[in-house]
């Protein structure tokens, strides 16, 4: 059997695409593990940075800002063979943050990704990424099946899905940088 026969007998029922959003959130944590973790700065600019990315932070303190960053990010994840590297490429450069801030403050970046993970905001934001990445796999494989039309109308149920998540997370994200 080829790989097309193969393909054409593959079912994206509710399962398989759980199936498929799941390794890309597994995929998606070890990436920004490992940006956390192979990340390496000297400390006086890690602390040089961190200060850098505080003022971006409470400047950039409004609700809208954090949702439109997050939903333009997500939106690109979208989009079929790129979105998953454009994906996967951002998560990394936010472990890579995990890292700057963590140096800068003495903390190994483990803790900060382990503390991170505590957090209602990061699993609300990497649901929306792996959502987003999972159906542009799947959309993908559709388009290969000549099948995208009805696969159209899921991926916009679930861009307005991965939007409402976006923007309550982003709520959350700026109460949590206002107190």
């Amino acid at each position: 059997m080829t790989a097309m026969q193969y393909l054409k007998t593959v079912r994206f029922d509710k399962q398989t695409r759980i199936l498929i959003t799941a390794v890309l959130l597994v995929l998606a944590l070890i990436v920004t593990a490992g940006g956390a973790l192979f990340f390496k700065i000297d400390p006086a600019e890690a602390r040089q940075l961190a200060e850098e990315l505080e003022r971006e932070a409470m400047q950039s303190n409004d609700v809208r800002l954090i949702f439109g960053n997050n939903l333009i990010i997500t939106i690109i994840m979208f989009v079929p063979i790129i979105g998953p590297i454009w994906g996967l490429f951002v998560l990394f450069n936010t472990g890579t943050l995990f890292a700057v801030v963590s140096i800068a403050k003495g903390i190994h970046p483990i803790l900060v990704f382990l503390f991170l993970l505590f957090t209602p905001v990061f699993w609300l934001e990497w649901a929306a990424y792996s959502i987003s990445m999972g159906q542009s796999v799947v959309l993908l494989l559709q388009i290969i099946r000549h099948q995208v039309k009805r696969e159209i109308v899921r991926t916009c149920i679930l861009i307005t899905a991965c939007t409402l998540i976006l923007l309550g997370s982003a709520i959350i994200e700026w109460a949590m940088i206002s107190i």
